[in-house]
């Protein structure tokens, strides 16, 4: 079997924003929040809510495998300064 090389995290994904935080980091508290926000929903709102957390979790799953991650792309442009920074 061939090994596959998985390319290295962007350099926008990876830089440090102006509160310290690394753009990855944020991406992961985002999707938490994302997750348990539209849990809430399913109890007590409409269970189709359930659809958004798998949402979330295959885009988790599919940047795992291609590093890219569309979230941390519009993190890193809303943060353009702390992300040259790095």
């Amino acid at each position: 079997m061939k090994d596959m090389k998985l390319s290295s995290p962007s350099p926008l994904a990876m830089s440090v924003t102006s509160r310290g935080w690394k753009i990855e980091a944020r991406v992961r508290a985002i999707a938490g929040a994302f997750v348990l926000l539209s849990a809430v929903l399913a109890a007590f709102v409409s269970p189709w809510w359930l659809l958004f957390t798998a949402f979330v979790g295959a885009n988790l799953l599919q940047s795992a495998f291609t590093n890219w991650c569309l979230m941390s792309n519009l993190l890193a442009l809303a943060f353009p300064r702390a992300a040259s920074e790095a």
